[in-house]
Formats: structure tokens, C-alpha cells, sequence
């Protein structure tokens, strides 16, 4: 089995690396040209060796000469990479080109040497080449799944919780005069996280207030008390409205209020979450603590407060729960069932929700087949749904078959004995089982920190620059790389491999996802077996960071994990990146040819000055000072994809139009930027992301640099399928916006009316002015393509059909400060494919809202924040009959629920928050008492009230 992971990944590398060369003769074709016939021979080759491994994938032979082989077969398609890379970056900073074809020839007849050497060595496997590019079976199967729809979120990984779930609702509901600690205690992959979240939904409505954050074994404690700091509620909760010096309001909360409390120390921060919980009923979850160090440097934060305020563990560590509340019982959830573990499996491996294909027949003979397979999962939840999630894309008894064979081949080996082993091994073959388009992305999930939730559109845009996601070819329905790049994440999730965090607006797609800690110590196990990428830990002391770093192995890829720079001198990073004498170990550490480097801390850029980053394609840095970008950025020619975070001052060096390969440049998380015109050159570009807040003083040190001058050189970035946030003026001069043929998503800072593109999927409309407002909704209905549309700034309203012109596809609507003052519920209630619907702070200036029978048909999702005039709200029998989400914040003068919401059927899930004290008890059942609106929402089952006023 090992060889067969082995020749996809070859076959993946090798495939990779022949469509970058094909790339590199397109869009290099001058640097290339005195070399090109070299390089297209070179290129063939690979090709053919590409053929080899089709047949090495059908070999059984367990030989370690076979493993040995095509762990060189990976290294010969990456270095011919990097030699025409290298090339490249030489001509393109060197007028000595003669010497650099004479080298790059020599290297490519090495490397072609090595490939013949490869060629006999297969001949002595017996592996025959394969003629034509040809699709594997398994390539068949995916290409057939990634169609597939996402199944039922609501779907239970755990069976049998019943006994556990109402041990844990008593602990939790019980009134006791001091603070409570439970505590769900299991190895990994048993169900308490999933335990714990079902508890936490049913309960959460006796507390004033609720926390969950995640703790991990590389926890830092200031994070956990931010985050924590920030689902409770913080002192810094008013929004102040200041004049910047253009003479526009803009809102305080501009200033994030997470770097307001990271200007704190530890120390105030614990104090400050003290005082914040004093006075209140929490509940707050500590979910997967590991060591009781990592409790005892938070506990002081946690005061008694009101009676009946809980804290919830998760943990594998029965000592952690133990020594944390002495006075409480701890909770092990069971292991399953053979009877259980065979339903779990059944529903995970013949699922009926999917759509465009029928359930497979559960036959005796599948049935026999699972039930022996289920039982080397050990009663352990999480194998068994990753052994689901493999058989489910078999479709056929023989296939199984395979499948019960390579369990039992596995879990007779030694280690199989161990803890974990077994669950290991269910993985092992879960990842063995993927095409190998799928496996690089795969182990590209394990760069992200434990318990990360990972953005669904960066995740995409980093597979993309790395080049796991092949060009498109022309078919009927044209597709684009992240439509693949979508589905490749469609398909590990379905088989269980990764986990949706955060569905999107429509409740179908993915907006985070993230792995299962099991899932993700085994994909960075193997990463590292394969030499795929290194990660760097988090350093506990400078003394100590050195010896950490040598660790490391040599691969191309790294990532730094979150806190690692900030427990030792910044400078110590940069040093070792350079290469200095100090650290001359880690020379040898870092890949003389550098790919990717991912950033989750902070990084002075001056430790790219190192030679090793000449062929980097990903680069994600936080900036730690102010600083002006230095020239040398323009040398990294072969990027892709860089993301820069400051909380300062950023300048872009007019070298920066040298990045003529780059897709996404990433310079939202960075407070103020100047941009040189010379980003117009940068005619790849796909995603130009500026900083979150638009309409802030920045945007006035761009236009002085080359805002007038856009409309000249946009018509070059042709490209552009994502372009946040610019002003409108910008877009409109001289019909710039129409230029921009392949803009999907957009978000514009705008003063005046224009035009807008038909093809747009995403609009957000900044509008900071005061006087005038948007008027230009009349033109929305020529964007046939647009599902999100978000507007801030105030509306120049004349009559009730000012919304009237939405496109009828729209499935999200969010509306801020936009001040309408005529009902919108009779116009927005009538579009049909509207899912959600924010409307924030002064979003509606008038005092009723009434919602008809029959309206909204397919809305999941509203909110109301902040729509201080408003006092009645009328909900029809018969209206929201698809909602499932209602939140209700700081609506001051509204006095009541509306009666309504009893006929709302499907809703699960009410969160009020900021809101009377009165409105708040007519909707609570207090010492057995209901309150006089509660009968409107008993049916609901998670009920969230928090922050009373």
C-alpha cells in the first residue's frame, strides 16, 4: 500500500511540474527563448516518465528498491522545475545569458540522464509504459463525486450520546453557589467536542453569556482570553462616530477591537475578562486543554459570578479534570457499539441525500463486509466515519472487497497494537484511497495551525499558486481554476477528511473548514515522510529556538506556527533565514529552493534577502514595524501568491510590477498601504484584496499615487476576478469598469452613480458620504449574475420601490446605515432566492416592519443590529417558512416578540443580545415561571440571551 501512495504522489509531482513548464514556454517564452528547444525535450520526458507511473500504480511488489525509486522520481520533476526557475531569475536580472544557456543545457542533460536512469530501473519492475495522458479509475470516480452536493450538515458522526448528553445538561443546569467545572474526558476522535456542542446549543439560553474557544496543545493564553473577551462582550462596546480629514463619518469600530485588546498585557486582560464576568451567569468552553499548566494560567479570569455559572473542559487528560474541580464528576463518553459502529457506518458509506446519483443497495454481502471492517475501528467514532467516507465512493462489492483486505493487511502490523494505531491505519488508507490530484491537497491542510479555521477562498488561492490545480480544458460548461479547486475540497470533505467549520450564506457551501487533530498529526506525519513541507513549532524560549529549528526537514515548502516569533527576539527568525554564521546549521536546513513560506506570526521582511527564495511562489508574512518595502521584493519573480498583515504603515516598492506571475495579492489586514502604478503591470492578476475598512485616509494615498491615472492602466488587468476595495470614481472614469471583462466579485468605496458590471457575482458598496447616497439600484437589475450584494452608506430613497430593482438571483442582502424610510419587507420579501438578509444599524429608519403570508420563501438567515426606531415588527402566519436563524440585537424600542414566530416552524436557532431587560424576561422561563412571550418560541431549540440592558 505504501507504493502505491508513493507513485500517485510521483505521478502527482510529475504532472505538476510538466504543466508549470508548459506555463513557463507560454508566459516566459522571451527569457526562454535561446533555451526553449532544451527545454520542451526536457519536458517531453517527463511526459513519458508521467506514462511509467500509471503502470507503477498497479504494482504490488512490497519493495523497498520500488519506494526508493519513485521518492526520486519526485525529486528529478521538481529540480527540472527548478533549474528552468532558476534560469529565469538569472536572465532576468543578468546581461551574461551566454554563460546561463551554457549552464541550464548542462543541467537539463543531468536531469535527463537521471530520467534514463529511472526508465531502466522500471524495466526491471516490469512496468510498461503507458501510452497517452489516460484517466486512472480512481481519477474516473472523482471526477464523478466532485459533481455531488454536500450532504446534510445535520447528519450525527456520534451515535448513542444519549446517556452522556443528559449526564452533561444536568452538570450544566444545575444552580450550585460556587463555580462549577466539568469536564468531558476521552482519548482523541470519541465524540466529546461533538458532545460537548450539542450540550452547548440545548443549554446556552440559562446564561447571560456564552464562550467557546479552542485551546490545542500550541495554545498562547493572551489569544484564548481575546477570544473569549470578544464572545462576552468587552467595555469597549460603543461606537463613537468621528470626522476624518475629508470630512466623512466613519465609525469607531473601525479601530478592530482585537488590537485594542492586544495593545493589553496578560495581566489586564485578566483582569478586564474578570470584571466582565463578575456580574453574570456564564458559560464558557475550553475545548480539547491538554495540560493543567495551560488551565492554571488562565483561571484567575474566571470569577464565581452569579449562581450557576459554568465552565466546560474537553480534554484527553483525566489529571486536568481532576486536579481543575475536584467536587465534579468527569464524563467519558462510550465507545460504540458493534451494532452502533455498523449504523454510523451504513449512514456515512450509503448516504441518501446525494443528489444526481441512487443509494447504493445495501445488500447482505455489503453488510457482512462492513460489519467486520467496522470492528477494527475500535468503537471509535472518528474512524469510523473516515471508513465511511472511503466506501462511499465504491461503488461496487469487489471494491469493498479491496478495501476489507487493505484494513486486515494493515491492522496486522505491530503498530497497529498501539493506542492509536489502528485509527492510523483507517486514515492511512483513507488517503491511500485519493486520486492523486486530491493527496498535495491534502497535505497542504496540515500547514494550518491545530484547531485553525481555514477560509474556504484563501485555502483555494494557495492550492492554485502552489499548482495542484491544473488549467482547465475547454469543455462545454467553461470552468475556471477555482471551480476545480472548490471541488477537490467538495470531495475530501465527503470523505470525512475535513471538517465544515462555517457554512456560507446559502447553507450549502463551505465558508471555513478545518481538520480533526487525529486527521491533521497524521497529515503532517506524512508530510514529513514525504518531504512535502516542514513545519516550524512554536519556540518556548530563545534559548532554546536553534536547536527547535534544526529540526526541520529539507523541504520546500514551510510554515511558521502562530507564537513561535513572538517568545524570542524577531530578529533570531531573520538571522536564521539569512543564513549567518551563528546559525550555520540551519543552512543546511532550508531547501536551496524555497517554494512556499507561510507566516502565521510576525517576520521582518529583511530575512528574504536570502538567495533561497528565488523560486518562491507563496509568501504570507505578518509585518512587526513600519517600514517601506524593499526593493528586493521585485526578485521574486516566480510568485504567486503573496499576503502581507501590518497593523502600520505598508509601501509597496515600484518593483513590485516585476511579480508579472502573480495571482493574489493579498493587503487586507493591512492598516494603511501606498500602492506604485506599477501594479498595473502585474497583468496576471486574479484577486487585488485592499484593506478591509474602505473610505478610511489611505485610499487618499493611493489616489495621490495612481488613482487618477487607473482608468489608463486598468485595461491591463483583464485578468481580475475578485477587486476589493477601491473607490468607484476609479472604475467609472472613462468606462473603466467594463474593461474589467472577468470581474466576478467586487467592493467599491462609492461617491457617485455609474455603471456596473452584468457579471458580477459579488458587490459591496461603500458609500462614506452624507450628502446624496447610492442611486443607482435601478441599474442592479442588469447584474443577472449577482447573489451578494452588501450596501453601507445612506440610500437616496424617493419612493417604496427604491429596492425594487434587486436581481431576482440574489441570495444575500446585507444593509448598513443605508437609512430607507419606507418598509422594504413588501418589495425584499418577494425575491425567491434570498437566503440572507442583514439589516445593521440604521439600516431602516421607520418604526414597523411587517413580514406577509407567503413572503420569503426560502430566507435561513436574518438579522436585525441596531435599528433603534423600530418598535413593532408583524410576522403573518404562513411568512418565513425556510428560516432557521434569527438574531435580534439592540433594537432599543422594541417591546416585544412578534406573535408570529410560533408558526415559524423550521426555526432553530434565536439569539437576542443587547436587548431590555423587560423584552428579555417575557421570552425566559424563570424559577419555573414562563415569561409571557415564551409560548412564541418554546418550539426553538437554541435559545441565546446575553448583555441584558
Amino acid at each position: 500500500m505504501a507504493e502505491f501512495v508513493l507513485s500517485k504522489l510521483a505521478e502527482s509531482v510529475v504532472a505538476q511540474s510538466v504543466q508549470r513548464i508548459s506555463d513557463l514556454l507560454i508566459y516566459e517564452a522571451a527569457s526562454l527563448r535561446s533555451v526553449r528547444d532544451d527545454v520542451v525535450v526536457l519536458q517531453d520526458e517527463l511526459r513519458s516518465l508521467k506514462g511509467f507511473l500509471k503502470e507503477a500504480d498497479s504494482k504490488q511488489e512490497q519493495d523497498e528498491r520500488l519506494r526508493d525509486l519513485l521518492i526520486r522520481v519526485r525529486e528529478i520533476a521538481s529540480d527540472a522545475e527548478d533549474v528552468i526557475e532558476t534560469f529565469i531569475f538569472k536572465v532576468s536580472s543578468s546581461y551574461m545569458k551566454a554563460s546561463h544557456n551554457k549552464r541550464i543545457r548542462a543541467q537539463i542533460n543531468s536531469i535527463r540522464s537521471r530520467i534514463q536512469i529511472i526508465f531502466r530501473s522500471m524495466q526491471t519492475f516490469e512496468i510498461k509504459f503507458v501510452v497517452g495522458g489516460g484517466t486512472s479509475s480512481s481519477m474516473v470516480e472523482v471526477q464523478r463525486n466532485l459533481r455531488r452536493s454536500y450532504p446534510d450538515d445535520e447528519d450525527n458522526d456520534v451515535i448513542s450520546l444519549e446517556g452522556s448528553k443528559a449526564e452533561l445538561t444536568a452538570q450544566l443546569t444545575k444552580e450550585e453557589d460556587r463555580l462549577c467545572i466539568v469536564s468531558v474526558v476521552g482519548m482523541g476522535g470519541l465524540g466529546k467536542t461533538t458532545l460537548a456542542k450539542k450540550v452547548h446549543n440545548d443549554v446556552k439560553q440559562h446564561f447571560d453569556c456564552c464562550a467557546w474557544v479552542f485551546i490545542s496543545q500550541q495554545y498562547v493564553p493572551r489569544d484564548v482570553l481575546i477570544d473569549i473577551l470578544i464572545q462576552v462582550g468587552t467595555p469597549y462596546e460603543k461606537k463613537n462616530v468621528e470626522r476624518n480629514k475629508y470630512g466623512r463619518e466613519v465609525l469607531e469600530e473601525l479601530k478592530n477591537e482585537r488590537e485594542t485588546l492586544n495593545a493589553l498585557k496578560e495581566h489586564e486582560l485578566i483582569n478586564l475578562l474578570k470584571n466582565r464576568l463578575e456580574q453574570k451567569k456564564y458559560l464558557v468552553v475550553l475545548d480539547d486543554i491538554w495540560r493543567v499548566d495551560a488551565w492554571d494560567r488562565i483561571n484567575g479570569a474566571f470569577p464565581h459570578g452569579k449562581r450557576g455559572s459554568k465552565l466546560l473542559f474537553t480534554t484527553r487528560n483525566m489529571e486536568v479534570a481532576t486536579s481543575a474541580d475536584r467536587l465534579s464528576s468527569p464524563i467519558i463518553p462510550p465507545f460504540l457499539k458493534d451494532d452502533e459502529s455498523w449504523e454510523l457506518l451504513r449512514r456515512k458509506a450509503f448516504p441518501k441525500d446525494i443528489v444526481g446519483h441512487g443509494e447504493k443497495d445495501c445488500s447482505p454481502e455489503f453488510e457482512n463486509l462492513g460489519r467486520e471492517m467496522v470492528k477494527k475501528c475500535g468503537g471509535l467514532p472518528l474512524a469510523v466515519v473516515v471508513l465511511g467516507g472511503l466506501l462511499k465512493t465504491k461503488n461496487s462489492l469487489d471494491e469493498w472487497k479491496v478495501v476489507h483486505r487493505n484494513v486486515n493487511a494493515h491492522l496486522k502490523k505491530p503498530q497497529s497494537r498501539q493506542q492509536y494505531g489502528g485509527v492510523h491505519d483507517i486514515l492511512a488508507l483513507s488517503y491511500y484511497d485519493l486520486p492523486y490530484t486530491l493527496k498535495p491537497c491534502f497535505l497542504y491542510l496540515g500547514n494550518f495551525p491545530e484547531d485553525w479555521e481555514i477560509p474556504k477562498r484563501k485555502l483555494i488561492r494557495l492550492w492554485i499558486a502552489e499548482g495542484f490545480i491544473a488549467t482547465p480544458t475547454r469543455g462545454e460548461e467553461e470552468e475556471t481554476m477555482e471551480d476545480i479547486a472548490e471541488q477537490y475540497l467538495r470531495e475530501l470533505i465527503l470523505r470525512g477528511m475535513v471538517q465544515v467549520s462555517q457554512r456560507d450564506y446559502t447553507g450549502v457551501g463551505v465558508k471555513t473548514c478545518r481538520m480533526h487533530d487525529l486527521m491533521r498529526d497524521f497529515c503532517m506525519l506524512k508530510a514529513r515522510e514525504e518531504n512535502f513541507s516542514a513545519i516550524i513549532p512554536k519556540i518556548e524560549s530563545s534559548t532554546s529556538s536553534s536547536k527547535q529549528h534544526v529540526a526541520t526537514t529539507h523541504s520546500r515548502r514551510i510554515a511558521i506556527s502562530p507564537g513561535c516569533i513572538h517568545d524570542f527576539d524577531t530578529n533570531c527568525l531573520s538571522s536564521l533565514l539569512r543564513q549567518n554564521v551563528e546559525y550555520a546549521s540551519w543552512k543546511e536546513q532550508i531547501h536551496p529552493h524555497l517554494r512556499s513560506l507561510l507566516c502565521f506570526g510576525t517576520l521582518s521582511f529583511s530575512a528574504l534577502a536570502s538567495k533561497n527564495f528565488s523560486v518562491l511562489r507563496v509568501l504570507e508574512i505578518e509585518l512587526v514595524k513600519f517600514m517601506k518595502m524593499p526593493r528586493e521584493i521585485g526578485k521574486l519573480v516566480h510568485l504567486k501568491y503573496l499576503c502581507l498583515k501590518t497593523s502600520l504603515e505598508l509601501e509597496l516598492p515600484k518593483t513590485i510590477g516585476n511579480l508579472r506571475n502573480l495571482h493574489t495579492l493579498d493587503l487586507r489586514r493591512c492598516w494603511e498601504i501606498i500602492l506604485p502604478r506599477e501594479i498595473f503591470n502585474l497583468v496576471r492578476l486574479r484577486h487585488l484584496l485592499l484593506p478591509i475598512y474602505p473610505g478610511m485616509p489611505f485610499h487618499g494615498r493611493i489616489a495621490r499615487l495612481f488613482g487618477q491615472k487607473f482608468h489608463f492602466g486598468v485595461n491591463r488587468l483583464t485578468n481580475i476576478v475578485t477587486l476589493k476595495y477601491i473607490p468607484a470614481e476609479w472604475l467609472i472614469k472613462n468606462d473603466a469598469l467594463l474593461k474589467l471583462t472577468n470581474l466576478q466579485n467586487l467592493g467599491i468605496v462609492m461617491d457617485s452613480d455609474g455603471e456596473v458590471g452584468a457579471c458580477l457575482r459579488s458587490w459591496n458598496i461603500f458609500v462614506p458620504s452624507a450628502k446624496g447616497g447610492f442611486k443607482c439600484f435601478e441599474r442592479l437589475s442588469s447584474c443577472h449574475s449577482l447573489s451578494q450584494l452588501s450596501v453601507t452608506g445612506k440610500v437616496h430613497s424617493i419612493d417604496s420601490h427604491i429596492l425594487s430593482c434587486l436581481p431576482a438571483k440574489l441570495n444575500k442582502l446585507a444593509l448598513h446605515r443605508t437609512h430607507l424610510e419606507q418598509d422594504p419587507m413588501p418589495v425584499l420579501e418577494k425575491l425567491s432566492d434570498l437566503r440572507c438578509l442583514k439589516m445593521k444599524e440604521f439600516a431602516y429608519r421607520g418604526d414597523k416592519l411587517v413580514c406577509s403570508a407567503y413572503g420569503f420563501p426560502k430566507l435561513e438567515t436574518l438579522q436585525f443590529y441596531g435599528l433603534e426606531d423600530l418598535k413593532e415588527w408583524h410576522v403573518e402566519e404562513g411568512a418565513l417558512q425556510s428560516l432557521k436563524r434569527l438574531d435580534i440585537q439592540n433594537l432599543r424600542r422594541m417591546k416585544m416578540i412578534p406573535d408570529g414566530l410560533r408558526f415559524v416552524s423550521c426555526l432553530r436557532e434565536l439569539n437576542i443580545k443587547y436587548m431590555g431587560r423587560s423584552f428579555c424576561e417575557r421570552l425566559q422561563v424563570i424559577h419555573g415561571i414562563e415569561g409571557a412571550d415564551y409560548y412564541k418560541v418554546r418550539h426553538i431549540p437554541s435559545i441565546s440571551i446575553s448583555d441584558i440592558w
